[in-house]
């Protein structure tokens, strides 16, 4: 039974660990007292019942308990030399467990009394959502990002990932559109996910196709729509790291001169400028410039780099060129020594020019893409329509198509003009 005891005295070192953090989460989290004090209390409970199956273990290979067994037996002499005495009772009165820790996903293994086998239980659970709560409010405090595995993306791995890699070393300027995009996938698991994806559509369209051969043998026509559906998943996976790459580098452009401006501000108080970032990194108010400052961070603490190289190596491969500008602008005056407020201060003043300037030239051209559309979408509709009236009442046709294919062809168009229209305008509309 001495490996049944050191299993109870490493769960007990890890009890006492885990007191320590709870006893800091109810420090850092003083609306939930009752709750951290309740499970402060059951793993002092654990502990208890932890100790209580010491001295059962105990019995199996103490000699003097043993020699007292036998003097009760009216033995005349005990020899004392290497009893074994094995007594029942012990085993009847404890019982082995073993459980994983959701906090720690660990294996633990613990003896303890089967009359306590209940209360146990009871206390562990209360234990380890404490524990889990303590977790999360840490993940909160420290910033951490926990980013769990995409199902869909580890099948798709499996079934393509030699495949895709093959096909890696052909789509290099997707591969910089992820990073610049932020979407966090390697290029041969995108591209694993797209394969997948498009088999995925093949069979959808082959569904579809089947169904309406269903309804008139005449559909054979649409035998042609799982490619369709195929094209489409194929040019969707393509193009869609390169719109959310220019959606990054617009709302960065939003957020860069009020980050400037914090920065600028927080840099008067002659703050390290490694601080200054984690700042900026850690603020809410900028989520993609954050981004980006994350980057620069990572390499200096994971990485080893030093802030100059960091930024430099950050600004080569950032999607916006003012937030290149301005990391290649602080790398430059950091390793000089020069005033980084002053150098701060001039950015964000140029910032906030270009951001006016863009305002005023989305208003402009907000004006000319109205003009426009009451001409094309408004008066040239209603031209029309008086022109095929008239082409219908002196009994006049066009490549004889009646008046009611005209309108509706029409009206097909102007829906499409109008979609146009939206897509167009919402690409050139800078962000609220």
């Amino acid at each position: 039974m001495f490996e049944d005891i050191k299993s109870n005295l490493e769960q007990e070192k890890n009890i006492v660990v885990d007191m320590k953090a709870i006893e800091s989460g109810l420090k850092a989290d003083t609306g939930n007292q009752e709750f951290y004090l309740s499970s402060l209390r059951a793993l002092a409970a654990q502990l208890g019942i932890l100790n209580n199956a010491v001295p059962e273990l105990l019995k199996e290979w103490s000699p003097v308990l043993a020699a007292e067994k036998i003097a009760k037996e009216g033995a005349a002499k005990v020899e004392v030399e290497k009893p074994k005495v094995k007594v029942k009772s012990v085993e009847k009165n404890t019982v082995r467990m073993s459980y994983v820790s959701p906090v720690t996903k660990d294996k633990k293994l613990i003896t303890i009394n089967k009359k306590d086998r209940g209360d146990f239980l009871k206390k562990l659970k209360l234990s380890e959502d404490a524990l889990s709560g303590v977790k999360r409010l840490n993940e909160i405090k420290s910033g951490q990002i926990i980013i769990k595995p995409n199902p869909y993306v580890g099948f798709s791995n499996r079934v393509f990932r030699g495949f895709a890699e093959k096909l890696s070393p052909k789509f290099d300027s997707l591969s910089g559109d992820l990073k610049k995009a932020n979407i966090r996938f390697l290029l041969s698991s995108y591209l694993a996910m797209a394969i997948m994806s498009s088999f995925i559509a093949f069979g959808v369209g082959m569904v579809v196709f089947g169904v309406l051969m269903l309804f008139s043998l005449s559909n054979w026509i649409f035998v042609l729509l799982p490619f369709g559906f195929v094209g489409l998943t194929l040019a969707g996976f393509y193009f869609y790291p390169t719109n959310e790459a220019d959606t990054v580098q617009k709302n960065i452009s939003y957020e860069l001169p009020f980050a400037t401006i914090h920065m600028s501000a927080i840099a008067g108080s002659s703050i390290e400028p490694v601080k200054i970032l984690k700042i900026i990194a850690a603020s809410t108010e900028y989520p993609n410039v954050g981004n980006e400052v994350r980057k620069v961070i990572t390499q200096i603490e994971i990485y080893g780099y030093d802030l100059v190289t960091a930024l430099k190596n950050v600004s080569a491969r950032v999607s916006n060129k003012r937030l290149s500008e301005l990391f290649s602008g602080l790398a430059t005056n950091i390793s000089t020594g020069g005033a980084l407020k002053n150098y701060l201060e001039k950015k964000s003043e140029s910032f906030l020019t270009d951001y006016r300037l863009e305002r005023q030239k989305y208003s402009a051209l907000a004006g000319t893409f109205m003009d426009v559309y009451i001409s094309i979408l408004i008066a040239a509709p209603l031209v029309l329509m008086m022109m095929f009236i008239v082409m219908d009442v002196a009994g006049l046709g066009l490549g004889g198509l009646s008046i009611t294919t005209l309108l509706m062809f029409s009206v097909i168009a102007i829906i499409i003009v109008n979609i146009i229209f939206i897509i167009v305008i919402n690409m050139k509309q800078p962000r609220v």
